[in-house]
Order: structure tokens, then C-alpha cells, then sequence
């Protein structure tokens, strides 16, 4: 194991740390603010936009001043956003503090994951990436299990607690990374944000499979963010308060993801892509649509938990697809595309949805996200007769979708491009 790989774990695992460990109780603080359900969606929301906004300018910013730089900076920006959180008081205060995490969310997008591609290719590892961020995985999961249960606990003693505990964590971050992080990669000269947006939008409408995938990249955020912040305040009104369930909740929600990260492998030996997304997708729908009618606690938390496995399916596959059909030189710009489908997709989510939660009720939400995960099942059956398997050459990591783990678990699965060496 080289020293790169040392660095990368116990950095990426603290900074999961850092920034998962509030998730149980985020949106019971929200309400606890004054927010009503759109309200609460909305700040989600603008986090969203917000990283829609910012972050190719915060990928130039990276290339032009390093990764470690930017990782650093990131740190600091998100330390100083949970801070302000400790002290909201109102709507306006969540919103404040939320642009200013999802800054620095995007400053840490794939700054890291590419610190390390660089890093190892540096030390002389030639061999695929791909056994460095499956480990890397696996202790971010650890991470996260450990701190959401003991952020449930914690939460017990006060609002202000896990915030406080959160930005002194990203201060440990920062401190360990600036002392054991060595940058290696020379310094690119950026692209414009118009021109990034431009090559990827062309090089998506030239392939209908582009186009299908990034859709239904957006169809599943519009679906899955609105069952991920609304589901403690369902639970509360179910059981009653208990924040300390809420850890052990989300903890089961980080294993039954890696659940099924694990037999992922073994479905893709038997059945072809297609057919394992169409499956995940109609689970999806199924286990939503049991929580979703759910008048007890039991078959609601079932329904939750299970439907994550689908998550943990779904996404590696649906990341290689993407990579299958682009070449190395266009990779990074279509990514930002698809990354572009899923924050917009999912503030869409969360706005319309938040509405009918308000007006109609959290199971009404739920209920239409269910069936959007059903009717996208066919859609991936048509993407299977529209793309032929195609082999795709190992690649380093560039950006990652940025997924608001104040909420639900973030996409650890890195998402790969080509690798461009020292010059870009």
C-alpha cells in the first residue's frame, strides 16, 4: 500500500465523517426552525442549485491552484457553513448557511478522488484504480455508520451539538490533509464554463444513450431526494420524537447500500445491465410504494431500509454505461452534464414534491415517487436495445456527483474519466 493510498483513506474517511454525520437529524432540524415541509425541501433545493452553479468554476479553480488547495479551502468553507447552522434561527438563516456549504461542497468535488489518482501514479502503481476507491468505500461506509448513530445520540442533548461536533471535524480534516497530503499534479489551464457546458450538451445530443441515461439520471434524483428528507419527519409522527433512532435508521441504510454494492457483481455474471437496472428500479418502486402506505413504523422503516439496495445496484452500472459511450477526450465535460441532470433533477423533486408533502401529505409524495421508479424500468430495457456492450479502458477520476449528505448517503461509487496526465 503506498503512502497515497494511506493518506486517501483516512482522509476521505474523516471528511465523510465530517460532513454524514449530521444526516439523521437534518431534517427535524429544519422543522424545528419554523420551516413547514416545502419550506425544508426548498433548502435542499437551493444546496442543489447552488452546486449546479458553481461547480465547474470550482473545478477551474482546482486546476489552477491544486487539488490539495481546493480540497483545503473546502474544508474551511464547509466548517464555517455548519457553524452558522449551530446558531439558524429561521428560514433565511438555513439558506444562507446552505449556499455556502454547497460552495464548498463542490470545491472538494472529485478534488480528492483525483489528488489520488495522481498521487499513486506518482509513487509508480500503474494497476486500475478501481481497488483503491472500493476500499476507500468501504471505510467511508464505516465512517458513516459510526457517526450517524452517535450523532442520534448526541443530538439528545441539544440542536446545536451535532453542528458544532460537524465543524470541528472538518477543522481535524483540514489539519491532518494539510499535513500529510503532497501535491504532484502540475497546475491546467481551465475551461470556460461556457465552453465545458457546450462540448458536454453536443456530445450528449449526438448519442441517444447519453440522452436516455442522463434522463433517467434525472428521473431517479426527482424521485429519491424528496423519500430521503421527508422520512424522519414521518417516522416522528408515527413513533414520536427519539432522535437517537434516527442514527441506528440511517446506519441500516449505509449497509443495505453496501448490500447491494456487494451481490451487484454476482447479478451482472447472470443477467445482462439492463435487465439488474430494470430489477432495481421496480424494487425501488415496490419497497417506496410499502413505505409510502404505511400506518406503522415497522413496514415504513422496511420499506426505507430495502429500497436503498437498489441504490447501491444501480449506481456503479449506470456510471460505467455513461463511460462506455464516450470517448476519454469528452469524458469529464458529459459527466458535468449528467451531474447537471441530477442536481436539477432533484431540486425539481424536491420543490414539486415538497408542495404535495405540505398540502397533501408525505405518503401522497412518496406514492408519486414510487411509481416514477416503476415507469423508468422500461426505460432501462429500452436502453439495453439501444447501447451495445462495449468495453471501457481504465480510467482516474475527475468530477463526482455532488450528493447533499445532510441527507442521504453519498455516492461514494467514484465517477470515472479518462485519465489526462500532468498537462490538463
Amino acid at each position: 500500500m503506498t503512502r497515497t493510498e494511506r493518506t486517501y483513506y483516512v482522509v476521505s474517511g474523516l471528511y465523510t465523517l465530517a460532513q454524514f454525520f449530521i444526516a439523521p437529524i437534518y431534517p427535524l432540524f429544519l422543522l424545528s426552525r419554523g420551516l413547514d415541509l416545502l419550506q425544508m425541501n426548498a433548502v435542499l433545493a437551493t444546496y442543489l442549485t447552488t452546486v449546479f452553479v458553481f461547480e465547474v468554476p470550482t473545478g477551474a479553480f482546482a486546476d489552477r491552484f491544486g487539488r490539495k488547495r481546493s480540497f483545503l479551502a473546502a474544508c474551511m468553507v464547509r466548517m464555517t457553513a455548519y457553524a452558522l447552522y449551530a446558531f439558524a434561527r429561521d428560514f433565511a438563516d438555513c439558506l444562507v448557511a446552505e449556499v455556502i456549504d454547497a460552495v464548498g461542497t463542490t470545491l472538494a468535488s472529485g478534488a480528492l478522488e483525483a489528488w489520488a489518482v495522481d498521487g499513486v501514479r506518482a509513487e509508480g502503481d500503474a494497476r486500475p484504480t478501481d481497488r483503491l476507491f472500493a476500499r476507500g468505500q468501504v471505510v467511508a461506509r464505516a465512517f458513516m455508520i459510526v457517526g450517524g448513530v452517535a450523532c442520534g445520540y448526541l443530538a439528545e442533548l441539544g440542536w446545536r451539538v451535532p453542528w458544532l461536533v460537524c465543524s470541528a471535524l472538518f477543522v481535524v480534516t483540514a489539519a491532518f490533509a494539510a499535513a500529510s497530503m503532497r501535491e504532484t499534479r502540475a497546475r491546467a489551464v481551465p475551461r470556460s464554463l461556457g465552453r465545458t457546458a457546450l462540448d458536454g450538451l453536443a456530445v450528449v445530443r449526438a448519442a441517444p444513450v447519453l440522452i436516455l441515461l442522463c434522463t433517467l439520471t434525472g428521473i431517479g434524483a426527482f424521485a429519491s431526494f424528496p423519500l430521503h428528507i421527508l422520512w424522519q419527519p414521518r417516522l416522528e409522527a408515527l413513533v414520536g420524537k427519539g432522535l437517537w433512532r434516527m442514527g441506528w435508521i440511517v446506519a441500516l441504510l449505509s449497509l443495505t447500500a453496501l448490500a447491494g454494492n456487494a451481490i451487484l457483481p454476482r447479478l451482472l455474471r447472470r443477467f445482462a445491465r439492463e435487465t439488474v437496472l430494470a430489477a432495481a428500479a421496480l424494487w425501488r418502486g415496490a419497497t417506496v410504494a410499502v413505505a409510502a402506505t404505511a400506518v406503522t413504523a415497522a413496514p415504513m422503516v422496511a420499506g426505507l431500509v430495502l429500497q436503498e439496495i437498489a441504490f447501491g445496484l444501480s449506481d456503479p452500472v449506470l456510471l460505467a454505461w455513461t463511460n462506455e459511450h464516450v470517448a476519454a477526450a469528452e469524458r469529464a465535460t458529459v459527466l458535468s452534464v449528467r451531474s447537471t441532470f441530477f442536481t436539477l433533477g432533484g431540486a425539481s423533486g424536491l420543490v414539486i414534491l415538497g408542495l404535495v408533502a405540505r398540502d397533501l401529505g408525505i405518503p401522497t409524495a412518496w406514492a408519486i415517487g414510487a411509481a416514477l421508479f416503476a415507469l423508468a424500468a422500461p426505460l432501462y430495457l429500452a436502453l439495453g436495445r439501444l447501447a451495445p456492450r462495449m468495453h471501457a479502458p481504465e480510467a482516474g477520476v475527475e468530477a463526482t456527483v455532488a450528493m447533499p449528505t445532510k441527507v442521504a448517503p453519498p455516492a461514494v461509487e467514484p465517477a470515472y474519466v479518462a485519465e489526462r496526465g500532468t498537462s490538463s
